[in-house]
């Protein structure tokens, strides 16, 4: 084997070690996020109520996803709003709390769960929001992720 040949094979060895060694490095990394939707009482993106009386019991399913990379330990909030309700994915709503779910959620895992719900005031499009929070581990709390939705309801005394 002449020289120029061996500093080939060479220079292709060192070339195909430092693409192996760098290739964990420079992998595209999945971008971690959570889900978050309000199901039907078919637990379908149908035939959500939009009138209730007063008290009367009415059945939604939430459902959330994790994409965060490791287990999460989710709480739904749902809140009873109005039309000058704020609510951004950067502030949650200032509204009264109607029910609380939590679950430990692992990675790539789905919670589909029911709520039954009701509301204790009549009034014209009243607005049920609804947050996802997520608990801080080093906070010791439950933080907003900036996830919500909402559905609008004519709630009849």
């Amino acid at each position: 084997m002449n020289r120029k040949t061996a500093t080939i094979i060479l220079a292709a060895i060192t070339i195909l070690v430092v693409v192996t060694a760098l290739a964990p490095l420079i992998t595209p990394r999945q971008p971690k996020y959570s889900e978050l939707g309000i199901l039907g009482p078919n637990q379908t993106t149908r035939g959500y109520p939009t009138r209730v009386a007063v008290n009367q019991p009415f059945l939604l399913y939430g459902f959330v996803e994790n994409h965060e990379g490791n287990v999460e330990n989710y709480q739904m909030l749902v809140k009873l709003g109005n039309q000058s309700t704020i609510v951004t994915n950067s502030t949650y709503a200032n509204a009264s709390v109607l029910a609380t779910f939590w679950h430990i959620v692992r990675e790539n895992e789905t919670w589909t769960f029911p709520m039954t719900l009701s509301v204790s005031q009549a009034g014209n499009n009243t607005r049920i929001i609804f947050e996802l929070w997520s608990y801080d581990v080093p906070a010791s709390n439950f933080e907003y992720t900036g996830l919500w939705n909402q559905i609008w309801l004519n709630v009849t005394a």
